[in-house]
């Protein structure tokens, strides 16, 4: 190793997630706050649809909706769904019920939040992936980092906060047991229309095998994904580029959405969006937020949201710990709250893709529809 670095808090993941974390505690305590990143933070981010209740949150942790500038946050002028149905209907209960929607500009949001935690004090390292993590007698945490042009280092924390997403190997290594409930993976693909600008709608269109996905994320750029298992993208051979583009145009709408764009790179974006729980509760001084506590299906829009206010509830433990035996009491209170929320979101998961019946035999949409499962 070539230096240690030591502070109260050590997050792992500066996406929403952890940098909500962060800004709370920064908010709220004299906590030491440091902020790992293994991305180097300039990747081109999907955007994400979220209802109006994202503003409270943002005013909570001191960042107005005006602190991200006028492009950040598109209101969206309707929702398209041919769901269940060759139809088309306005679905707002897929989004946000009877609530306006936003199309957020993710590069610009993470970005904003990520300078706003080294402006009050934080300090984040991109670029550097966690190696290994050893627990100290006293319960403190020594976890080793590396960078491709600083080296191996090591980083000392009193409590540890894991914002690593959906494919978490931290939580695992810690030994927490991850539920998983299916392994539903976006492919996607970025489209830029030199000609005609983009309406700002968000277009989802199911099929035997899952569903399209589309938002503008500005007048000449829309994203557009499908979703299906994991399996099921291996065997249809959805992560080749001509493969997947077959299969667009096989589809009714979607497919008319970008028939005058063109792709903006020729690599397709590939990511897990499936469903899982985590229980973590016995691992001291260890706390999961966002995807790594929980992870929902997309079509909840629930993950931006849920991403920020978990990270809120876990700074605020972290916060008022005064014992070992209060921060495990509170630990369990989090696991509970969450063991509620998530079983809320697999009965709506269940309910809303019982929706679609015309494929109902069909493997995707078959074990999507069978009685839920409590998660404890």
């Amino acid at each position: 190793m070539i230096h240690a670095h030591e502070c109260d808090v050590l997050v792992v993941g500066a996406g929403p997630a952890g940098a909500s974390t962060a800004l709370n505690l920064l908010n709220h305590t004299k906590l030491s706050v440091t902020l790992v990143e293994s991305s180097d933070l300039q990747r081109l981010r999907v955007g994400e649809s979220v209802s109006e209740s994202i503003f409270p949150i943002l005013d909570y942790l001191r960042l107005p909706k005006s602190h991200f500038g006028t492009g950040c946050f598109t209101p969206t002028q309707g929702n398209s769904a041919f769901w269940g149905s060759d139809k088309s209907a306005n679905r707002h209960a897929i989004f946000a019920p009877d609530r306006a929607t936003f199309q957020v500009n993710r590069e610009v949001f993470d970005l904003t939040l990520l300078e706003t935690v080294l402006n009050r004090g934080g300090t984040v390292f991109p670029r550097t992936k966690h190696k290994a993590v050893t627990q100290l007698q006293d319960g403190r945490y020594v976890v080793e980092v590396n960078h491709p042009e600083h080296g191996k280092f090591a980083i000392t924390c009193n409590y540890l906060v894991d914002a690593s997403g959906r494919n978490s190997s931290l939580s695992k290594s810690l030994g927490a047991s991850v539920t998983q409930h299916d392994r539903l993976t976006g492919v996607g693909a970025f489209y830029k229309s030199d000609s005609t600008s983009f309406e700002q709608i968000q277009l989802i269109e199911s099929d035997e095998y899952g569903w399209w996905y589309s938002a503008a994320l500005s007048d000449q750029m829309v994203v557009v994904t499908y979703f299906s298992d994991f399996e099921s993208i291996s065997k249809m051979k959805l992560n080749r580029q001509s493969q997947w583009q077959q299969h667009l145009k096989h589809s009714k709408y979607m497919s008319k959405r970008v028939e005058r764009a063109h792709f903006i790179d020729d690599n397709l974006w590939i990511r897990p969006a499936g469903t899982h729980f985590n229980q973590f509760s016995h691992i001291k001084n260890y706390l999961p937020v966002g995807d790594a506590a929980c992870a929902f299906d997309p079509i909840s829009s629930m993950g931006l949201g849920f991403a920020m206010t978990s990270g809120c509830q876990v700074a605020t433990i972290i916060g008022n710990a005064t014992s070992p035996a209060n921060f495990n009491e509170n630990s369990h209170i989090y696991q509970q709250d969450l063991a509620r929320q998530f079983e809320e979101y697999l009965g709506f998961k269940q309910h809303f893709y019982h929706k679609e019946q015309r494929w109902s035999d069909a493997p995707f949409w078959a074990k999507r529809q069978q009685h839920v499962h409590q998660v404890a």
